[in-house]
């Protein structure tokens, strides 16, 4: 197969590459690291990936966002 029929190929089924790639990661850190610490890592990644997206969106700082998801201090 040449370039242009790989590019074609992963961009249609790009979904589905990413969605294997992820379960072959998730195995492999299973067998690794047991599945607590498996789950514990993904779970810090995706709390990582939702506040990246958080400032992405909404031209927020870290501040802004530390304060929507942290308690208010008291005063």
């Amino acid at each position: 197969m040449d370039r242009q029929a790989w590019q074609e190929l992963l961009s249609r089924h790009r979904g589905k590459l990413v969605g294997a790639l992820i379960g072959l990661a998730f195995a492999l850190m299973t067998i690794w690291l047991g599945l607590w610490w498996t789950l514990f890592v993904w779970g810090c990644v995706l709390l990582g990936y939702l506040a990246g997206k958080h400032l992405d969106d909404e031209d927020a700082t870290v501040a802004d966002v530390l304060d929507r998801l942290l308690p208010p201090g008291r005063r």
